[in-house]
């Protein structure tokens, strides 16, 4: 199940580009939006293979605005799920900073054109810190017993970034509990970024302790997924 809400409001926000000024003079947008695409050489999500370990074209886009609201979709082609070979991701939410922790609160809607009982949405909810180079994020998402599921599932990530340096170099770890869908699946990950510009390149050693049966086990395996994204 599926990592990160409605298309339609995300187009009618692209056509209010409203702007608001400053208190300098300048103008601030009141609304600001982001666009990313990405080429990786497996779509692993919480440690188990979607692409039965073989590329992925992604694309998303972000809608963001001063208050905290945001809206965003992310696409990715995937392995036979339900017969669909597409995810697309619809997500909103707000998100802030109090007391020197950053927050966000999101809605998560997964949907697969063209699967069979497929479709399913999550809650999601994070807490990040920075402590001189290192950024430390909470994830917690729950999934509620649905359609296409007989139980909830929870899961529960802690992650850090950490700058090294003056080098513009980034080593990332990660360690993730899921329980429902998966019986206490762990997963983890540890990776390098380097940033070109608007250009992120990385690598990431991804595995879980997951040994499901035939397929399932096998994406689950220790590999190594290297990534070009680029953000404007």
């Amino acid at each position: 199940m599926r990592g990160h809400i409605i298309n339609i409001l995300l187009a009618g926000a692209l056509l209010l580009p409203s702007v608001a000024r400053a208190q300098d003079g300048a103008e601030t947008p009141a609304v600001s939006i982001a666009y990313n695409a990405a080429l990786v050489s497996d779509y692993r999500f919480r440690g188990i293979s979607y692409t039965t370990r073989h590329p992925a074209v992604q694309v998303g886009a972000d809608l963001t605005t001063r208050s905290g609201w945001f809206l965003g979709t992310w696409w990715t082609n995937v392995s036979d799920y339900g017969t669909s070979n597409l995810e697309i991701d619809l997500y909103g939410g707000y998100g802030g900073s109090v007391a020197g922790f950053d927050y966000s609160a999101t809605l998560y809607t997964y949907v697969y054109p063209g699967g069979v009982n497929t479709d399913y949405y999550e809650l999601q909810g994070t807490i990040a810190r920075t402590i001189g180079p290192v950024t430390s994020t909470l994830t917690l998402a729950y999934t509620p017993n649905q359609w296409n599921t007989d139980r909830d599932n929870l899961y529960v990530a802690l992650g850090s970034d950490v700058a090294l340096g003056q080098l513009p170099l980034t080593a990332s770890f990660s360690v993730g509990r899921e329980n429902g869908s998966y019986d206490h699946k762990w997963d983890w990950s540890a990776g390098l970024t380097y940033k070109l510009d608007a250009l992120d390149l990385s690598a990431t050693y991804v595995d879980s302790n997951y040994k499901g049966a035939l397929e399932a086990g096998k994406n689950a395996r220790a590999g190594v997924v290297l990534s070009a994204k680029a953000s404007f």
